[in-house]
Formats: structure tokens, sequence, C-alpha cells
């Protein structure tokens, strides 16, 4: 047997995975991660939420699973963040597993059901200004997230259809100390993240800091509203990421906006990014509010129902008028 096959941790359908508070039954596999799987389970009154299982490996130094636990535990009842439910591990099957509140689909399956394989403009821009939020209040606790993409961000169910949470936090890390002082950045640090979507610091294997989370996130706006993506999507060296991404900030800034009309408060946003240091603090209202601008400019409402939820509302319509 390999060591990614006894890494894996394949529950079946009707599968039962007790604690000491509930029983749950596996539904289905959800996805799959860097710490293992996520699957649906159900609890005895058919109540249905997300399991995250990471298998207990002795030569695994740092548990994501238990990273996960220690931030969602740490930020409460932060609105942006999915409520732990139950958490428990098996010894003798070896594992560790966590139910949390289910939510609906990610951003990145949201933008793929778009016929335009991108969202709006109003709806990038307001679910963007969401994602930040989640990201501001992720630091206010120390923390920053180092692998913010659309797939690690999704829409609640129901009612909460317009509320967006972020989601893994399995590569976190604590940039205060427990003093709440700003820790001395390591002389060279190790890539984390995905290469599309990391920026230029975790190119250049220097320390991430809040501003660099703030940075892959206006990737992943960029990535929100243009139908074909960011303009490296198709690279996957990293070196010829970086060269590309540092290429945006000079001569080729305009291939960042291909197809975009509305492009100068975007500009200052990124401009304001670039111009902070590991030790800086972010102004985040700066950025809220040229957000707010960009749509005001565009003549749209940045509050606006989000594409899905519209998408939604002319089902219904279409269904009630036949």
């Amino acid at each position: 047997m390999s060591d990614e096959e006894e890494e894996d941790v394949n529950f079946k359908a009707g599968v039962e995975i007790s604690s000491s508070k509930a029983s749950y039954t596996v539904v289905r596999l959800l996805g799959e991660g860097g710490f293992g799987a996520v699957y649906l389970v159900k609890d005895a009154k058919d109540k249905k939420y997300a399991m995250k299982v990471e298998r207990k490996l002795e030569k695994r130094k740092h548990s994501k699973l238990k990273m996960e636990i220690a931030i969602l535990k740490l930020v409460g009842t932060g609105k942006h963040f999915t409520k732990i439910v139950d958490r428990g591990k098996k010894d003798k099957e070896g594992f560790f597993f966590l139910v949390m509140e289910l939510v609906g689909k990610s951003l990145a399956d949201l933008k793929q059901d778009r016929v335009e394989k991108a969202f709006s403009f109003a709806t990038g821009l307001g679910v963007a200004s969401q994602c930040l939020e989640a990201v501001e209040e992720l630091h206010k606790f120390g923390f920053i997230h180092r692998d913010l993409k659309p797939q690690n961000y999704a829409c609640g169910l129901d009612d909460k259809k317009h509320l967006i949470y972020i989601l893994d936090f399995g590569i976190a890390r604590k940039y205060l100390n427990t003093k709440n002082e700003l820790k001395t950045p390591r002389e060279t640090v190790g890539f984390k993240g995905t290469v599309r979507y990391a920026p230029l610091a975790c190119h250049r294997s220097t320390e991430n800091g809040p501003k660099d989370d703030c940075e892959s996130w206006f990737y992943l706006l960029i990535d929100l509203i243009l139908a074909g993506g960011l303009p490296w999507r198709k690279v996957t060296d990293k070196n010829d990421v970086l060269k590309f991404k540092e290429e945006c900030r000079k001569e080729k800034r305009h291939t960042l906006y291909t197809g975009i009309k509305h492009t100068n408060e975007l500009n200052k946003i990124l401009d304001y990014i670039d111009s902070k240091a590991y030790q800086d603090r972010v102004d985040y209202a700066f950025i809220y509010k040229a957000l707010g601008e960009a749509c005001t400019s565009a003549g749209l409402d940045i509050d606006a129902p989000y594409d899905w939820e519209r998408d939604r509302e002319k089902g219904s319509n279409e269904k009630s008028s036949k």
C-alpha cells in the first residue's frame, strides 16, 4: 500500500460516524482538499451538515484540521465563518473529524454556473466586498489565510443566499505573537497557497502579512468578473506566473482588465495594496469605499441581489407562470 492510499479516508454512503454527542450518517462525498475529505452527513433527525475528515498520521507535523478548529473556535460568532457543530477523533480507525453547518456552492462553482462564466460587475464587487470583510475579521484575530481563491468561499443556504462564507484554514498562519505584536519576518519562506492567486511575496519567498492576503483577494476579485479569468490562468510554472503578475504592474496593466470598462477604482485598490509592506496596517475602509465607487460610476448597486439570487427568482417566476 502506498503512502497516498494510507492517507485516504474513503467513506461510502451509509457509514455511521459517532461522537460523544451524536451519530452522523454519510450521505455522499462533497469534495477533497489538501487535508482529507469533506462529506455531506445527516444526524438522527435528518438535519444535514458538512463533515471534514483528516487521517491521523505520525509523519504529519501540523494537522490542518486542528488549525481549522482552532480558528473557528477563535472567531466564534463571526458572520462569515461556518459554525462548529461537533468534532472528535477515532483513535482505532485513525482519523479526526469536524462537523460544521452546511453552506451552499463555492464562488468557483457559482461562477461556472453562469452562461458568461463570470459574475456581473455589481455581483462580483458585492461578493468581493464580503470576501474582504471575512479576511479583515480573520486578520483581527491575528491570522492570515494564505490561500484565498473562489473555491475557498461559498454562499449560504436558503435565507443566507446573500451571505458569503470563508472556508478552509488549513494553511493559515498566526502573524501576531502572544503580545499581539507583529512577528519578526522569517528570512526565507516556503511557497504556500495556490499559484494563480499567490501574492508577489509568496513567489519571492518572503514573509506574508495581511497586505498579501489582500493581494490574493484582489486577484480573486478580477477572476470573478472576467469571463476568461486572470490573464495567467493557463500558466502553471510559478516563475512564469510571477513574471505575468509583475508585468501587470507595469506596461501590461491593461491585460488585467480586458473587457472591464470601469477600472479607475480597481487601479486605485491595486496601487494601494502594492504600496503596503509586511508590517503595515491595511485600511480596509479605503478598499470598501473604492469598491462602492466603482459600482456607482458604473450606475450599479453593490448591495443588489446577486446573480444566483436573481436566477433563482427568475426560475421561480417561470414555474409559477406555467
